[in-house]
């Protein structure tokens, strides 16, 4: 499975030895980080992931960070927990069981069908801090999945790793917080300038229509 296709559990912690084997999934071990910072970071390289927060981590946090986790942790299976370094345990604040199998459902969800289709459908850009896209820039989507898509701009946002993108052609036309994975700025006959693009909070009605375009235009195609 390819690394944008993965399937990640990402455990915000300064102690992972206390959690021993307790997260491991379907024999893959979970990814430790210490700062909200470094999960953001990590999530750059899944279509899904199950979020382990330390309560107290979090509320430690600066108001950026909690904002930033706050966007999109309610789009991804999270388990609360809280540490006992004194007697050496994790008090979990959640099910485990229901974590995990929240995790396997949102997984079949995201990673069920990840075939790009080709396609021209205009949409919207805005920066990361611009949630309100008063600032927008246009594009045009060009290929799509259920998991991202590869818009056509060359209006570049430098130094930008996640962006709001709206497409108006959807009946839910909310924004979606999105991942840039990469971009290209050399253009030629063969290759449009863009950026490759991660959905990450797409909601289950915008996920669904997706799933529909796309399914159309496998059908057009035959």
């Amino acid at each position: 499975m390819s690394a944008n296709t993965s399937v990640m559990i990402i455990v915000l912690t300064d102690k992972p030895a206390l959690y021993g084997q307790d997260l491991f999934h379907n024999e893959t071990p979970p990814v430790f980080v210490n700062s909200i910072d470094a999960l953001i970071d990590k999530l750059r390289d899944v279509s899904v992931a199950g979020l382990v927060l330390e309560v107290n981590k979090v509320m430690k946090a600066s108001r950026r960070d909690k904002d930033r986790l706050f966007k999109y942790s309610g789009n991804f299976p999270v388990l609360r927990t809280r540490p006992n370094s004194k007697l050496g345990f994790i008090q979990y604040l959640d099910p485990r069981d229901r974590f995990f199998a929240n995790l396997d459902i949102a997984a079949g969800k995201r990673l069920r069908s990840h075939d790009r289709q080709d396609i021209s459908i205009d949409c919207i850009l805005s920066k990361e801090d611009d949630p309100s896209m008063a600032t927008p820039v246009e594009g045009t989507i060009l290929n799509i999945s259920p998991g991202g898509c590869f818009v056509n701009t060359r209006q570049f946002m430098e130094n930008e790793q996640f962006i709001h993108l709206r497409i108006p052609r959807l009946s839910n036309s909310r924004p979606i917080y999105s991942s840039i994975r990469w971009t290209r700025k050399a253009c030629d006959a063969k290759h449009q300038c863009g950026i490759g693009v991660m959905f990450i909070d797409l909601t289950d009605d915008q996920l669904e229509e997706i799933e529909t375009i796309s399914q159309e235009l496998q059908v057009t195609d035959k």
